[in-house]
């Protein structure tokens, strides 16, 4: 992951763990965008997803998904992050 993140094919953020509740804990989403088409918004739990196209919705997935980014960690500080925790992992100091 770290390796897809350095060559800019993902945006890695992390959401430190002191971080409490917010909207995303429980899920995952993928908020979308098309030039000929309506964004939707693809929220998956556990055994359960739901492609949400009503636009209510998919802003509310993105009102989450920005106040989520809002507490995390920079891309570049997670990269960081990450790493460190790989290579603690390697060594086995963990």
């Amino acid at each position: 992951m770290s390796d897809m993140a350095e060559v800019g094919r993902l945006r890695l953020h992390v959401l430190p763990f002191g971080i409490r509740a917010h909207a995303l804990i429980e899920s995952m989403v993928t908020l979308m965008r098309f030039t000929d088409a309506a964004p939707v918004a693809y929220v998956e739990g556990l055994r359960t997803g739901n492609l949400m196209d009503d636009p209510t919705l998919v802003s509310s997935c993105q009102s989450a998904y920005d106040l989520a980014m809002g507490d995390a960690v920079s891309h570049y500080e997670s990269l960081a992050l990450i790493r460190a925790i790989a290579e603690e992992h390697e060594h086995g100091q963990h």
